[in-house]
């Protein structure tokens, strides 16, 4: 019994070595409308429930967000829609009108 356990385990540590590792891309966005810290949390908050991204890395100061993804469960323009649909510019598609409304006033860079 032990060595037919020890067996099976030992395929299964086989066929999980063998599986292809999904392939990774990254990206930057510019994110313009980005003024400060409060802006950068909603960005990754937003960024982060795209499936597919792994990691993201906000700097305020060069307006721009890293992201790590999966290819292939998401891409550049469905990360630019989140970040879009949080209320801030994404390279050159423009922020959702509701969403800028709602962010903290210290978050509007029209005043």
């Amino acid at each position: 019994m032990k060595t037919y356990v020890l067996m099976i385990v030992t395929i299964g540590m086989l066929f999980a070595g063998c599986q292809k590792k999904q392939d990774m891309e990254t990206t930057v966005i510019k994110a313009n409308s980005m003024v400060c810290s409060s802006c950068a949390k909603t960005i990754e908050n937003a960024v982060n429930h795209v499936d597919g991204v792994t990691s993201v890395q906000v700097d305020v100061k060069a307006k721009t967000v890293e992201v790590k993804y999966v290819p292939a469960q998401t891409n550049v323009g469905s990360i630019e829609t989140a970040i879009t649909n949080a209320g801030y510019d994404a390279n050159d598609k423009k922020r959702n009108p509701e969403a800028y409304e709602k962010l903290d006033k210290c978050c509007k860079i029209d005043g």
